[in-house]
Protein backbone atom coordinates (compact mmCIF):
# COMPACT_ATOMS: atom_id res chain seq x y z
CA UNK A 1 0.00 0.00 0.00
CA UNK A 2 1.37 3.41 -0.97
CA UNK A 3 0.89 6.47 1.16
CA UNK A 4 -0.71 9.31 -0.77
CA UNK A 5 1.14 12.57 -0.48
CA UNK A 6 -0.90 15.23 1.26
CA UNK A 7 -1.76 18.02 -1.14
CA UNK A 8 -1.57 21.47 0.42
CA UNK A 9 -3.50 24.09 -1.52
CA UNK A 10 -2.56 27.76 -1.55
CA UNK A 11 -3.74 31.02 -3.09
CA UNK A 12 -1.46 30.57 -6.07
CA UNK A 13 -3.60 27.66 -7.20
CA UNK A 14 -6.45 30.09 -7.80
CA UNK A 15 -4.52 31.51 -10.75
CA UNK A 16 -5.72 28.55 -12.75
CA UNK A 17 -9.16 30.18 -12.94
CA UNK A 18 -8.10 33.18 -15.09
CA UNK A 19 -6.00 30.81 -17.23
CA UNK A 20 -9.06 28.64 -17.90
CA UNK A 21 -11.19 31.71 -18.59
CA UNK A 22 -8.54 33.04 -20.98
CA UNK A 23 -8.38 29.67 -22.75
CA UNK A 24 -12.15 29.50 -23.19
CA UNK A 25 -12.41 33.13 -24.31
CA UNK A 26 -9.60 32.72 -26.85
CA UNK A 27 -11.26 29.66 -28.34
CA UNK A 28 -14.72 31.18 -28.52
CA UNK A 29 -13.44 34.50 -29.92
CA UNK A 30 -11.65 32.76 -32.79
CA UNK A 31 -14.44 30.24 -33.53
CA UNK A 32 -17.42 30.65 -35.83
CA UNK A 33 -15.55 30.02 -39.09
CA UNK A 34 -17.07 27.73 -41.73
CA UNK A 35 -16.64 24.00 -41.25
CA UNK A 36 -14.61 21.59 -43.32
CA UNK A 37 -15.70 18.35 -44.95
CA UNK A 38 -15.24 15.94 -42.02
CA UNK A 39 -16.90 18.32 -39.56
CA UNK A 40 -20.00 18.54 -41.72
CA UNK A 41 -20.00 14.74 -41.83
CA UNK A 42 -19.92 14.68 -38.02
CA UNK A 43 -23.03 16.89 -37.85
CA UNK A 44 -24.91 14.65 -40.29
CA UNK A 45 -24.01 11.55 -38.32
CA UNK A 46 -25.04 13.26 -35.09
CA UNK A 47 -28.46 13.83 -36.68
CA UNK A 48 -29.08 10.08 -36.74
CA UNK A 49 -31.21 8.30 -34.11
CA UNK A 50 -29.33 6.87 -31.14
CA UNK A 51 -30.57 3.43 -32.09
CA UNK A 52 -28.56 3.66 -35.31
CA UNK A 53 -25.47 5.27 -33.78
CA UNK A 54 -25.15 2.46 -31.24
CA UNK A 55 -25.78 -0.42 -33.62
CA UNK A 56 -24.12 -2.31 -36.44
CA UNK A 57 -25.25 0.51 -38.75
CA UNK A 58 -22.16 2.43 -37.58
CA UNK A 59 -19.87 -0.08 -39.30
CA UNK A 60 -20.01 2.37 -42.21
CA UNK A 61 -17.99 4.89 -40.17
CA UNK A 62 -14.37 4.56 -38.97
CA UNK A 63 -15.02 6.45 -35.73
CA UNK A 64 -17.00 5.20 -32.70
CA UNK A 65 -20.34 6.80 -31.81
CA UNK A 66 -19.61 8.58 -28.50
CA UNK A 67 -18.63 11.99 -29.90
CA UNK A 68 -21.58 11.98 -32.30
CA UNK A 69 -23.87 11.15 -29.38
CA UNK A 70 -22.53 14.09 -27.35
CA UNK A 71 -22.83 16.35 -30.38
CA UNK A 72 -26.42 15.23 -30.88
CA UNK A 73 -27.33 16.30 -27.35
CA UNK A 74 -25.36 19.55 -27.68
CA UNK A 75 -27.18 20.50 -30.89
CA UNK A 76 -30.51 19.78 -29.22
CA UNK A 77 -29.62 22.40 -26.60
CA UNK A 78 -27.72 25.03 -28.60
CA UNK A 79 -28.54 24.49 -32.27
CA UNK A 80 -26.39 23.47 -35.24
CA UNK A 81 -24.78 26.77 -36.28
CA UNK A 82 -21.05 26.68 -36.95
CA UNK A 83 -20.27 28.46 -33.68
CA UNK A 84 -22.70 26.35 -31.67
CA UNK A 85 -21.23 23.01 -32.72
CA UNK A 86 -17.66 24.25 -32.25
CA UNK A 87 -18.33 25.25 -28.65
CA UNK A 88 -18.83 21.59 -27.65
CA UNK A 89 -15.17 20.99 -28.44
CA UNK A 90 -14.27 24.26 -26.68
CA UNK A 91 -15.96 22.99 -23.51
CA UNK A 92 -14.26 19.58 -23.72
CA UNK A 93 -10.87 21.15 -24.43
CA UNK A 94 -11.14 23.62 -21.55
CA UNK A 95 -12.02 20.77 -19.20
CA UNK A 96 -8.92 18.96 -20.46
CA UNK A 97 -6.75 21.97 -19.59
CA UNK A 98 -8.21 21.77 -16.10
CA UNK A 99 -7.26 18.08 -15.96
CA UNK A 100 -3.70 18.89 -17.07
CA UNK A 101 -3.43 21.51 -14.32
CA UNK A 102 -4.78 19.06 -11.74
CA UNK A 103 -2.38 16.32 -12.85
CA UNK A 104 0.74 18.53 -12.93
CA UNK A 105 -0.29 20.17 -9.63
CA UNK A 106 -0.65 16.79 -7.97
CA UNK A 107 2.75 15.60 -9.13
CA UNK A 108 4.87 18.77 -9.12
CA UNK A 109 3.11 21.41 -7.07
CA UNK A 110 1.46 24.76 -7.75
CA UNK A 111 4.02 26.03 -10.24
CA UNK A 112 3.94 22.89 -12.37
CA UNK A 113 0.15 22.97 -12.50
CA UNK A 114 -0.01 26.58 -13.62
CA UNK A 115 2.70 26.02 -16.25
CA UNK A 116 0.84 23.04 -17.72
CA UNK A 117 -2.42 25.00 -17.89
CA UNK A 118 -0.72 28.05 -19.45
CA UNK A 119 1.10 26.01 -22.11
CA UNK A 120 -2.11 24.32 -23.26
CA UNK A 121 -4.15 27.53 -23.04
CA UNK A 122 -2.05 29.27 -25.73
CA UNK A 123 -1.18 26.15 -27.72
CA UNK A 124 -2.11 26.47 -31.40
CA UNK A 125 -2.51 22.69 -31.68
CA UNK A 126 -4.82 22.56 -28.66
CA UNK A 127 -6.85 25.53 -29.89
CA UNK A 128 -7.16 23.92 -33.32
CA UNK A 129 -8.52 20.62 -32.02
CA UNK A 130 -10.62 22.25 -29.30
CA UNK A 131 -12.63 24.02 -32.01
CA UNK A 132 -12.79 21.20 -34.54
CA UNK A 133 -16.13 19.40 -34.68
CA UNK A 134 -14.52 15.97 -34.35
CA UNK A 135 -13.72 13.63 -31.49
CA UNK A 136 -9.97 14.25 -31.22
CA UNK A 137 -10.23 16.76 -28.38
CA UNK A 138 -12.34 14.21 -26.50
CA UNK A 139 -9.46 11.70 -26.74
CA UNK A 140 -7.03 14.35 -25.46
CA UNK A 141 -9.12 15.25 -22.43
CA UNK A 142 -10.05 11.64 -21.67
CA UNK A 143 -6.36 10.66 -21.66
CA UNK A 144 -5.55 13.47 -19.20
CA UNK A 145 -8.38 12.53 -16.86
CA UNK A 146 -7.24 8.92 -17.12
CA UNK A 147 -3.73 10.01 -16.11
CA UNK A 148 -5.15 11.84 -13.09
CA UNK A 149 -6.94 8.66 -12.03
CA UNK A 150 -3.87 6.45 -12.60
CA UNK A 151 -1.69 8.84 -10.61
CA UNK A 152 -4.15 8.70 -7.71
CA UNK A 153 -4.18 4.90 -7.94
CA UNK A 154 -0.39 4.75 -7.85
CA UNK A 155 -0.39 6.90 -4.71
CA UNK A 156 -3.04 4.80 -3.00
CA UNK A 157 -4.68 1.81 -4.75
CA UNK A 158 -8.39 2.34 -4.16
CA UNK A 159 -11.53 1.50 -6.10
CA UNK A 160 -12.56 5.10 -6.80
CA UNK A 161 -9.52 6.12 -8.91
CA UNK A 162 -9.66 2.73 -10.60
CA UNK A 163 -13.25 3.42 -11.63
CA UNK A 164 -12.13 6.85 -12.83
CA UNK A 165 -9.50 5.26 -15.03
CA UNK A 166 -11.97 2.71 -16.42
CA UNK A 167 -14.44 5.46 -17.29
CA UNK A 168 -11.73 7.59 -18.94
CA UNK A 169 -10.48 4.57 -20.92
CA UNK A 170 -13.98 3.78 -22.19
CA UNK A 171 -14.56 7.42 -23.16
CA UNK A 172 -11.23 7.41 -25.00
CA UNK A 173 -11.93 4.13 -26.81
CA UNK A 174 -15.43 5.19 -27.82
CA UNK A 175 -14.11 8.59 -28.95
CA UNK A 176 -11.60 7.11 -31.41
CA UNK A 177 -10.55 3.55 -32.20
CA UNK A 178 -6.82 4.38 -32.20
CA UNK A 179 -7.05 5.08 -28.46
CA UNK A 180 -6.27 1.41 -28.02
CA UNK A 181 -2.71 2.79 -28.09
CA UNK A 182 -3.43 4.81 -24.92
CA UNK A 183 -4.89 1.80 -23.10
CA UNK A 184 -2.03 -0.47 -24.22
CA UNK A 185 0.68 1.94 -23.08
CA UNK A 186 -1.15 2.67 -19.81
CA UNK A 187 -1.19 -1.06 -19.08
CA UNK A 188 2.47 -1.44 -20.01
CA UNK A 189 3.43 1.27 -17.53
CA UNK A 190 1.04 0.28 -14.75
CA UNK A 191 1.91 -3.43 -14.88
CA UNK A 192 5.53 -2.48 -14.24
CA UNK A 193 4.79 0.15 -11.59
CA UNK A 194 2.36 -2.13 -9.69
CA UNK A 195 4.44 -5.30 -9.99
CA UNK A 196 5.26 -5.43 -6.27
CA UNK A 197 1.67 -4.91 -5.08
CA UNK A 198 -0.27 -8.05 -6.03
CA UNK A 199 -3.62 -6.82 -4.78
CA UNK A 200 -3.36 -3.51 -6.64
CA UNK A 201 -2.21 -5.34 -9.75
CA UNK A 202 -5.10 -7.80 -9.58
CA UNK A 203 -7.62 -4.98 -9.26
CA UNK A 204 -5.99 -3.17 -12.19
CA UNK A 205 -6.24 -6.26 -14.38
CA UNK A 206 -9.89 -6.75 -13.39
CA UNK A 207 -10.70 -3.14 -14.29
CA UNK A 208 -9.08 -3.53 -17.71
CA UNK A 209 -10.92 -6.79 -18.32
CA UNK A 210 -14.17 -4.89 -17.70
CA UNK A 211 -13.05 -2.13 -20.10
CA UNK A 212 -12.23 -4.72 -22.76
CA UNK A 213 -15.62 -6.38 -22.33
CA UNK A 214 -17.54 -3.11 -22.55
CA UNK A 215 -15.56 -2.09 -25.65
CA UNK A 216 -15.75 -5.47 -27.40
CA UNK A 217 -18.76 -4.43 -29.49
CA UNK A 218 -16.87 -1.67 -31.25
CA UNK A 219 -13.60 -3.63 -31.26
CA UNK A 220 -15.32 -6.28 -33.40
CA UNK A 221 -16.53 -3.63 -35.86
CA UNK A 222 -13.06 -2.06 -36.04
CA UNK A 223 -11.43 -5.42 -36.69
CA UNK A 224 -13.74 -5.97 -39.64
CA UNK A 225 -12.98 -2.50 -40.98
CA UNK A 226 -9.23 -3.05 -40.74
CA UNK A 227 -9.43 -6.37 -42.58
CA UNK A 228 -11.77 -5.15 -45.34
CA UNK A 229 -10.27 -4.27 -48.69
CA UNK A 230 -10.45 -0.53 -49.27
CA UNK A 231 -11.28 0.00 -45.60
CA UNK A 232 -11.89 3.33 -43.93
CA UNK A 233 -8.17 3.47 -43.10
CA UNK A 234 -6.99 2.80 -46.66
CA UNK A 235 -6.40 6.47 -47.52
CA UNK A 236 -3.68 6.88 -44.86
CA UNK A 237 -0.09 6.43 -46.03
CA UNK A 238 2.32 4.10 -44.24
CA UNK A 239 4.92 6.46 -42.70
CA UNK A 240 8.66 5.87 -42.68
CA UNK A 241 10.57 6.77 -39.47
CA UNK A 242 11.39 10.29 -40.69
CA UNK A 243 7.77 11.02 -41.56
CA UNK A 244 6.62 9.64 -38.21
CA UNK A 245 9.08 11.90 -36.37
CA UNK A 246 7.90 14.86 -38.45
CA UNK A 247 4.26 14.27 -37.52
CA UNK A 248 5.30 13.83 -33.90
CA UNK A 249 7.06 17.19 -34.03
CA UNK A 250 3.95 18.85 -35.43
CA UNK A 251 1.99 17.49 -32.47
CA UNK A 252 4.48 17.88 -29.61
CA UNK A 253 6.71 20.87 -30.31
CA UNK A 254 5.55 24.43 -29.47
CA UNK A 255 5.73 25.45 -33.13
CA UNK A 256 2.68 23.76 -34.74
CA UNK A 257 4.22 23.37 -38.17
CA UNK A 258 1.19 21.59 -39.63
CA UNK A 259 1.38 21.37 -43.42
CA UNK A 260 4.94 22.73 -43.52
CA UNK A 261 8.13 20.91 -44.47
CA UNK A 262 10.98 21.69 -42.07
CA UNK A 263 14.40 20.15 -42.75
CA UNK A 264 15.51 19.51 -39.18
CA UNK A 265 12.10 18.77 -37.65
CA UNK A 266 12.65 14.97 -37.34
CA UNK A 267 16.03 15.47 -35.62
CA UNK A 268 14.63 18.13 -33.31
CA UNK A 269 11.73 15.83 -32.43
CA UNK A 270 14.04 12.91 -31.74
CA UNK A 271 16.12 15.07 -29.39
CA UNK A 272 12.89 16.21 -27.68
CA UNK A 273 11.74 12.61 -27.11
CA UNK A 274 15.14 11.42 -25.89
CA UNK A 275 15.40 14.40 -23.54
CA UNK A 276 12.09 13.71 -21.85
CA UNK A 277 12.77 9.97 -21.66
CA UNK A 278 16.00 10.86 -19.84
CA UNK A 279 14.13 13.28 -17.57
CA UNK A 280 11.65 10.57 -16.54
CA UNK A 281 14.42 8.01 -15.99
CA UNK A 282 16.32 10.41 -13.73
CA UNK A 283 13.21 11.64 -11.92
CA UNK A 284 11.95 8.10 -11.12
CA UNK A 285 8.63 9.15 -9.65
CA UNK A 286 5.99 6.60 -10.75
CA UNK A 287 3.61 9.21 -12.17
CA UNK A 288 6.42 10.79 -14.22
CA UNK A 289 7.41 7.39 -15.60
CA UNK A 290 3.76 6.77 -16.53
CA UNK A 291 3.58 10.07 -18.43
CA UNK A 292 6.84 9.36 -20.24
CA UNK A 293 5.68 5.90 -21.33
CA UNK A 294 2.52 7.48 -22.78
CA UNK A 295 4.16 10.49 -24.43
CA UNK A 296 7.32 8.82 -25.75
CA UNK A 297 5.74 5.45 -26.42
CA UNK A 298 2.71 6.75 -28.36
CA UNK A 299 4.53 7.71 -31.59
CA UNK A 300 6.61 4.52 -31.43
CA UNK A 301 3.60 2.25 -31.06
CA UNK A 302 1.54 4.16 -33.64
CA UNK A 303 4.40 3.83 -36.13
CA UNK A 304 4.74 0.09 -35.44
CA UNK A 305 1.00 -0.51 -35.85
CA UNK A 306 0.99 1.57 -39.03
CA UNK A 307 3.27 -0.92 -40.70
CA UNK A 308 0.26 -3.27 -40.76
CA UNK A 309 -2.70 -0.84 -40.75
CA UNK A 310 -1.68 2.80 -41.41
CA UNK A 311 -3.21 4.94 -38.65
CA UNK A 312 -0.41 7.43 -37.87
CA UNK A 313 -1.52 11.03 -38.31
CA UNK A 314 -1.00 14.15 -36.16
CA UNK A 315 -4.65 13.88 -35.16
CA UNK A 316 -4.34 10.26 -33.97
CA UNK A 317 -1.28 11.21 -31.89
CA UNK A 318 -2.78 14.42 -30.53
CA UNK A 319 -4.07 12.79 -27.32
CA UNK A 320 -0.47 12.15 -26.23
CA UNK A 321 0.33 15.88 -26.44
CA UNK A 322 -1.49 16.21 -23.09
CA UNK A 323 0.89 13.96 -21.12
CA UNK A 324 3.79 15.57 -22.99
CA UNK A 325 2.66 19.08 -21.95
CA UNK A 326 2.50 17.92 -18.33
CA UNK A 327 6.00 16.45 -18.64
CA UNK A 328 7.26 19.80 -19.96
CA UNK A 329 5.64 21.59 -17.02
CA UNK A 330 7.15 19.17 -14.50
CA UNK A 331 10.60 19.57 -16.06
CA UNK A 332 10.37 23.37 -15.95
CA UNK A 333 9.17 23.31 -12.36
CA UNK A 334 12.26 21.28 -11.40
CA UNK A 335 14.71 23.89 -12.78
CA UNK A 336 16.44 25.09 -9.59
CA UNK A 337 17.20 28.67 -10.67
CA UNK A 338 13.98 30.79 -10.63
CA UNK A 339 15.27 33.23 -13.26
CA UNK A 340 16.27 30.46 -15.64
CA UNK A 341 12.91 28.79 -15.08
CA UNK A 342 11.10 32.05 -15.86
CA UNK A 343 13.15 32.64 -19.03
CA UNK A 344 12.49 29.11 -20.30
CA UNK A 345 8.79 29.44 -19.59
CA UNK A 346 8.67 32.81 -21.33
CA UNK A 347 10.45 31.33 -24.36
CA UNK A 348 8.01 28.43 -24.62
CA UNK A 349 4.98 30.71 -24.25
CA UNK A 350 6.41 33.09 -26.87
CA UNK A 351 6.91 30.18 -29.29
CA UNK A 352 3.35 28.98 -28.64
CA UNK A 353 1.91 32.46 -29.14
CA UNK A 354 3.91 32.96 -32.33
CA UNK A 355 2.73 29.64 -33.71
CA UNK A 356 -0.84 30.60 -32.85
CA UNK A 357 -0.62 33.95 -34.64
CA UNK A 358 1.00 32.31 -37.68
CA UNK A 359 -1.56 29.49 -37.85
CA UNK A 360 -4.81 31.40 -37.33
CA UNK A 361 -4.94 33.08 -40.81
CA UNK A 362 -4.31 29.73 -42.55
CA UNK A 363 -6.45 27.46 -40.39
CA UNK A 364 -8.34 24.59 -41.95
CA UNK A 365 -11.78 25.77 -42.99
CA UNK A 366 -13.66 25.43 -46.22
CA UNK A 367 -15.69 27.92 -48.22
CA UNK A 368 -19.00 26.06 -48.40
CA UNK A 369 -21.25 28.98 -47.33
CA UNK A 370 -19.34 31.39 -49.57
CA UNK A 371 -19.70 29.05 -52.56
CA UNK A 372 -23.44 28.61 -51.99
CA UNK A 373 -23.89 32.39 -51.60
CA UNK A 374 -21.97 32.98 -54.85
CA UNK A 375 -24.29 30.61 -56.72
CA UNK A 376 -27.40 32.26 -55.28
CA UNK A 377 -26.19 35.68 -56.39
CA UNK A 378 -26.04 34.44 -59.98
CA UNK A 379 -29.17 32.28 -59.97
CA UNK A 380 -31.11 31.48 -56.78
CA UNK A 381 -32.76 28.49 -58.49
CA UNK A 382 -29.68 27.05 -60.21
CA UNK A 383 -28.78 23.37 -60.48
CA UNK A 384 -25.73 22.42 -58.38
CA UNK A 385 -23.99 19.25 -59.51
CA UNK A 386 -21.68 17.39 -57.10
CA UNK A 387 -20.09 13.95 -57.24
CA UNK A 388 -20.79 11.35 -54.56
CA UNK A 389 -23.05 11.13 -51.53
CA UNK A 390 -20.43 12.64 -49.22
CA UNK A 391 -20.32 15.82 -51.31
CA UNK A 392 -24.10 15.77 -51.39
CA UNK A 393 -24.20 15.71 -47.56
CA UNK A 394 -21.78 18.66 -47.29
CA UNK A 395 -23.53 20.73 -49.97
CA UNK A 396 -26.99 20.10 -48.57
CA UNK A 397 -25.84 21.24 -45.12
CA UNK A 398 -25.14 24.77 -46.34
CA UNK A 399 -27.98 24.77 -48.92
CA UNK A 400 -30.63 24.39 -46.25
CA UNK A 401 -33.45 26.88 -46.86
CA UNK A 402 -32.25 27.92 -50.32
CA UNK A 403 -33.99 27.40 -53.65
CA UNK A 404 -30.99 25.73 -55.27
CA UNK A 405 -31.45 22.27 -56.75
CA UNK A 406 -28.92 19.59 -55.80
CA UNK A 407 -28.03 16.78 -58.21
CA UNK A 408 -25.54 14.02 -57.35
CA UNK A 409 -23.36 12.42 -60.00
CA UNK A 410 -22.11 8.87 -59.55
CA UNK A 411 -18.57 8.28 -58.29
CA UNK A 412 -16.16 6.10 -60.31
CA UNK A 413 -16.36 2.36 -59.67
CA UNK A 414 -14.58 1.45 -56.44
CA UNK A 415 -14.67 5.01 -55.03
CA UNK A 416 -17.22 4.59 -52.25
CA UNK A 417 -18.63 6.97 -49.65
CA UNK A 418 -20.09 4.27 -47.49
CA UNK A 419 -20.57 6.47 -44.42
CA UNK A 420 -22.79 8.85 -46.45
CA UNK A 421 -24.99 6.25 -48.14
CA UNK A 422 -28.64 7.10 -47.58
CA UNK A 423 -27.92 10.33 -45.69
CA UNK A 424 -28.87 12.74 -48.48
CA UNK A 425 -31.89 12.88 -50.76
CA UNK A 426 -31.35 14.25 -54.27
CA UNK A 427 -31.68 13.17 -57.91
CA UNK A 428 -28.85 10.87 -59.09
CA UNK A 429 -27.23 10.86 -62.53
CA UNK A 430 -24.52 8.90 -64.28
CA UNK A 431 -21.98 10.43 -66.69
CA UNK A 432 -24.30 10.38 -69.70
CA UNK A 433 -27.23 11.79 -67.73
CA UNK A 434 -25.00 14.57 -66.35
CA UNK A 435 -24.21 15.72 -69.88
CA UNK A 436 -27.90 15.56 -70.80
CA UNK A 437 -28.66 17.66 -67.72
CA UNK A 438 -26.22 20.35 -68.85
CA UNK A 439 -27.67 20.35 -72.35
CA UNK A 440 -31.20 20.84 -71.01
CA UNK A 441 -30.34 23.41 -68.34
CA UNK A 442 -27.83 25.30 -70.56
CA UNK A 443 -25.88 26.16 -67.41
CA UNK A 444 -24.96 24.11 -64.31
CA UNK A 445 -22.82 24.93 -61.26
CA UNK A 446 -20.35 22.35 -59.96
CA UNK A 447 -18.51 22.02 -56.66
CA UNK A 448 -15.18 20.20 -56.70
CA UNK A 449 -13.23 18.98 -53.69
CA UNK A 450 -10.16 16.81 -54.11
CA UNK A 451 -11.03 13.89 -56.37
CA UNK A 452 -14.74 14.63 -56.06
CA UNK A 453 -14.86 16.30 -59.48
CA UNK A 454 -18.16 16.30 -61.41
CA UNK A 455 -16.60 18.58 -64.03
CA UNK A 456 -14.86 15.58 -65.60
CA UNK A 457 -18.27 14.30 -66.61
CA UNK A 458 -19.20 17.55 -68.36
CA UNK A 459 -15.96 18.20 -70.27
CA UNK A 460 -17.33 16.77 -73.52
CA UNK A 461 -20.52 18.81 -73.42
CA UNK A 462 -19.67 22.18 -71.90
CA UNK A 463 -17.21 24.97 -71.18
CA UNK A 464 -16.01 25.61 -67.62
CA UNK A 465 -15.81 29.04 -66.02
CA UNK A 466 -14.11 28.90 -62.58
CA UNK A 467 -15.74 31.25 -60.08
CA UNK A 468 -13.90 32.56 -57.00
CA UNK A 469 -16.15 31.95 -54.02
CA UNK A 470 -13.91 33.26 -51.26
CA UNK A 471 -11.16 35.77 -50.60
CA UNK A 472 -8.53 33.04 -50.76
CA UNK A 473 -8.22 29.72 -52.50
CA UNK A 474 -10.22 27.28 -50.40
CA UNK A 475 -12.23 24.18 -51.14
CA UNK A 476 -14.75 23.49 -52.52
CA UNK A 477 -13.87 24.98 -55.90
CA UNK A 478 -16.85 26.49 -57.69
CA UNK A 479 -17.35 26.49 -61.46
CA UNK A 480 -20.11 27.48 -63.85
CA UNK A 481 -20.49 25.12 -66.80
CA UNK A 482 -22.24 26.33 -69.93
CA UNK A 483 -23.27 24.12 -72.80
CA UNK A 484 -20.88 24.15 -75.73
CA UNK A 485 -22.37 26.31 -78.51
CA UNK A 486 -23.43 24.38 -81.58
CA UNK A 487 -21.10 24.78 -84.57
CA UNK A 488 -22.63 26.77 -87.47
Amino acid sequence: MRNAAKIEWNRGDLLVLPILLLAAALRIATAGYSLWFDEIAAIRLADQPLGLLWSGWMAREANPPLYYTLLKGWMALFGASDLAVQTLSVAIGTAGIGAAWWLARRIGGTGAGLIAAALLAVSAAHLDFSQEVRGYILTHSAALFGCVAMTAYLERPRVLPLLGYALAALVALYAHTTMIVFVALANLAMLWLLRRDRRALALWLAANAAVALLWSWWAWISLGQAEAAGSAFGWIDRPDPGEALGMTGVTYLPLYLAGQSVLFLPLLTLAWLVGFAWFAASDRRPAVILLAVLAVGAPLLLWALSQAVPIFLPRTLFWAAGPMAVLVALALARVPAPRVRLVLLGLLLALEAGALLRWLPTRESEAWPQAIAAIERVNPHAVVLVQGDAMGVATRHYMAGSGLRLVIAARPAGALDRWAEGLVTAPRVDAAAARVLLTRQRAVFTLRRGDYDPGKLLAQAGIEQPLPAATRDRQPHLSLWRVTPAKP
